[in-house]
C-alpha cells in the first residue's frame, strides 16, 4: 500500500525526533520512506547504496530508536521475525498480509478508527492503545508453487 510518503523527508524527520543525522540513519530512513510494504531488516540491508556498508546489530539498533521516537511501526510475523514501516500522517495504521512460505509481508487498506473499535472491541476496564492485525497465509507466487 504505497501511501503519498514522498512528503516525509528524512532530515525532517530526524530533527523533529532529535536524532542525530547519521548516515546509516538517512540510509534506513529514506529506504522505509520509498517502500511499499513492510520490510524486515535483511531486506534494508540489501537495499543499501552499492559500497555502504552495515551489520544487523547497527540495523536494529537504529530501527530500535526509530520506533522508541514513533517514526516507524514493528510488525511482527509468525516466524519471529519484525518488520518495519513508517509510522507516519502519510501511512495510517493497517492491516497486512504475510506469506508462511516466501516470508513477505504486504499491506491492505486502512481501516477507519470508527470501525476499529466496532470490529476490535475491548472489555470496558481495559484501555486500548495498539491494535496489530496480520493475516498469515500463501502469497500468489506461493500458491502457484
Amino acid at each position: 500500500m504505497k501511501t503519498t510518503r514522498g512528503q516525509c523527508e528524512v532530515s525532517t524527520t530526524l530533527k523533529k525526533a532529535g536524532l542525530h543525522q547519521t548516515p546509516h540513519r538517512r540510509s534506513i530512513l529514506q529506504i522505509l520512506i520509498d517502500t511499499d510494504n513492510p520490510l524486515c531488516v535483511s531486506d534494508i540491508l540489501k537495499q543499501l547504496e552499492p559500497g555502504e556498508k552495515m551489520n544487523k546489530v547497527t540495523a536494529y539498533r537504529i530501527l530500535t530508536s526509530f520506533k522508541a521516537e514513533g517514526i516507524v511501526r514493528e510488525i511482527p510475523s509468525d516466524h519471529g521475525v519484525y518488520h518495519y514501516e513508517m509510522a507516519c500522517r502519510h501511512n495510517p495504521v493497517h492491516p497486512h498480509v504475510y506469506c508462511r512460505i516466501c516470508r513477505s509481508m504486504a499491506c491492505l487498506p486502512p481501516v477507519a478508527p470508527s470501525r476499529v473499535r466496532e470490529l476490535f472491541a475491548a472489555p470496558p476496564d481495559f484501555e486500548v492503545d495498539h491494535v496489530n492485525v496480520n493475516i498469515t497465509g500463501l502469497c500468489r507466487a506461493c500458491r502457484r508453487k
